[in-house]
C-alpha cells in the first residue's frame, strides 16, 4: 500500500498466520478496532526513491513471510534483492527475522542501534545459556517449579523461524541519513527493547515508530534475566522524545496508522499509569512476588493462568518492570526472602 509516493506499507503474516488471513485481517481492523489474541502481522516500509530502496523492518524468516514481502514489493516494481539497506527498529524475530536471507540475496548494509546489536548475539547466535538464566530469573520472581521449565524454554522454539546476521552499522541515535530525496533522522526510543529506534522524515511530517507507539495495544515492556536498569522509565522518557515533533502520520509496525500523535501518546501514557495503580494495588499487605502480581492483574487478553508459557513469561516481565517503576518513585519497597524477591508497599 503507498502511503505517499516513494514509501510504500507491505505485510508478512506471523508464522501461525496464512498470507490470505492477515491480509483480511489488517483490510477490517482500522475500520473496526479490537484486541486480537496473537499478532497476525508485520508491516514493514519500503523507502524507494532517487534510485535508492531502503526497508524498514522485514517479518519472520519463514517462507511466506518472504513470498509476502517480495510480492509487496512487486506490486511496487520492486524486488527483495534491490533492497541496499535494512533498517531494523529492533531485534525481536518479527522484525528482525529475515535480516539474514535479505542479506544473502542483496548484500543490504543492515543497520540496528548498537544496544540491540548486543542482544544480537546472546540471543540468536549464543541462546543456549538464556535458559538457565531464565531458570534462575523465574525462581527469584516465584514463579513455581511447576511452571518454571516452561516459561525458562518459553521462546526457543521462535529461534527457527530467524536468520540472523550481525549489524553492518551500529547507530547511537541522532545520525540521519538520505534515501534519494527523503531525509530520516534516527531517534533512540528504548523500552520495548534496549536499542529500539523510531525514524522521523521532518519533511513530510512522518515517524515510523516500530514497536514503539501502536494504535491501540502497547509493546510488551518488560525487565527478564538480561535487562539492566527500568525499562519502563526508559519507555515513558521516551515518549516524551516524541512530544514536540511536528508529525502528520505515524507509520507503525503493527495495526495500522496514526494520524493523532500526540493524543495516541496521553493515551498511552494514561494506560501505563492506570496499569502502576493496579500492579500497587496487587501487592498485598505482607508483600508479594512478581508471579503473585501477575495473577491478579487483568491482562487485556485473559488471566495469566490462562497464557502460554512464552506470554506467561512476557506477563511476568512486563509485571516486574511496573513493580521497579514503583520502586524506583518511592511507591513500593522490595525485600529478598530466601533467594525470592518481594514486593511490598511503602
Amino acid at each position: 500500500m503507498q502511503i505517499i509516493e516513494g514509501i510504500y506499507q507491505l505485510l508478512t503474516p506471523f508464522p501461525q498466520f496464512t498470507i490470505e488471513a492477515a491480509k483480511e485481517i489488517r483490510s477490517t481492523i482500522q475500520a473496526a478496532p479490537r484486541v486480537i489474541k496473537g499478532l497476525p502481522y508485520v508491516l514493514p516500509y519500503m523507502i524507494r526513491d532517487g534510485g535508492d530502496t531502503v526497508l524498514v523492518d522485514c517479518g519472520w524468516n519463514t517462507d511466506s513471510a518472504y513470498e509476502s514481502l517480495e510480492a509487496g514489493m512487486k506490486e511496487h516494481n520492486s524486488h527483495p534483492t534491490e533492497v541496499q539497506k535494512l533498517v531494523i527498529t529492533h531485534v525481536h524475530p518479527d522484525h528482525y527475522g529475515m535480516a539474514g536471507r535479505l542479506k544473502q540475496l542483496s548484500s543490504c548494509e543492515v543497520v540496528v542501534h548498537e544496544e540491540d546489536a548486543k542482544v544480537i548475539t546472546a540471543r540468536y547466535f549464543a541462546p543456549k545459556g538464556l535458559i538457565d538464566e531464565m531458570s534462575k530469573f523465574m525462581e527469584k520472581n516465584g514463579v513455581p517449579n511447576a511452571n518454571s521449565p516452561e516459561m525458562s524454554r518459553g521462546s526457543m522454539g521462535m529461534l527457527m523461524n530467524v536468520s540472523p546476521v550481525p549489524a553492518d552499522t551500529q547507530v547511537k541515535g541522532g545520525e540521519t541519513f538520505k534515501v534519494g530525496d527523503f531525509d530520516f533522522e534516527i531517534i533512540w526510543t528504548p523500552g520495548h527493547s534496549p536499542g529500539h529506534i523510531c525514524l522521523y522524515e521532518p519533511n513530510r511530517k512522518i515517524l515510523i515508530t516500530g514497536d514503539h507507539v501502536l494504535p491501540t495495544i502497547t509493546p510488551n515492556v518488560s525487565i527478564h534475566s538480561q535487562t539492566s536498569g527500568s525499562p519502563l522509565s526508559d519507555y515513558m522518557r521516551s515518549l516524551e522524545l516524541l512530544e514536540d515533533l511536528d508529525v502528520e502520520t505515524v507509520l507503525p509496525a503493527h495495526e495500522y496508522e496514526i494520524f493523532d500523535l500526540k493524543k495516541r501518546l496521553r493515551e498511552i501514557e494514561s494506560h501505563h499509569k492506570m496499569r502502576l495503580d493496579e500492579m500497587e494495588k496487587c501487592v498485598d499487605a505482607g508483600g508479594s512476588t512478581a508471579w503473585e502480581v501477575a495473577g491478579r492483574v487483568k491482562w487485556t487478553t485473559g488471566s495469566l493462568s490462562d497464557f502460554e508459557p512464552w506470554v506467561q513469561r512476557s506477563a511476568v516481565g512486563e509485571t516486574l518492570a511496573h513493580l521497579e517503576y514503583l520502586y524506583e518513585i518511592g511507591r513500593l519497597a522490595k525485600v529478598i526472602r530466601n533467594k525470592t524477591h518481594y514486593w511490598l508497599h511503602v
